[in-house]
């Protein structure tokens, strides 16, 4: 299935619903510019745009950004990490435990 963040996705033959109260002015303003970009609707102008939209600011949230120096100082501080300590170990058995008595249940993210 097609992320909704990706260029070029389609709406499913079910959509969701979006009920909007703008000002006069702002309407105005994005049926010049959904006109001046050539879109078949204001609709779709405004899909396109929080899309777009919400795009910028998930990756923002999510995606780091770094140069070259900073990367390699990073990957250095990776490879440079010191051996766990007993505390962190400790912690490491007691969970390991809990998982095996049922007590905690292990999900993987995404």
């Amino acid at each position: 299935m097609a992320s909704p963040l990706k260029e070029g996705y389609r709406m499913s033959k079910t959509s969701a619903r979006l009920d909007l109260r703008i000002d006069p002015a702002i309407k105005e303003l994005a049926a010049r510019a959904s006109a001046l970009t050539g879109s078949h609707s204001l609709s779709e102008f405004v899909i396109q745009a929080i899309r777009e939209k919400s795009a910028r600011v998930i990756e923002e949230a999510e995606v780091y950004r770094l140069n070259s120096q900073s990367f390699d100082a990073f990957v250095a501080a990776c490879e440079a990490a010191p051996a766990p300590n007993e505390a962190l170990l400790s912690a490491k058995r007691r969970r390991n435990k809990r998982i095996e008595n049922g007590d905690l249940e292990v999900r993987t993210t995404r």
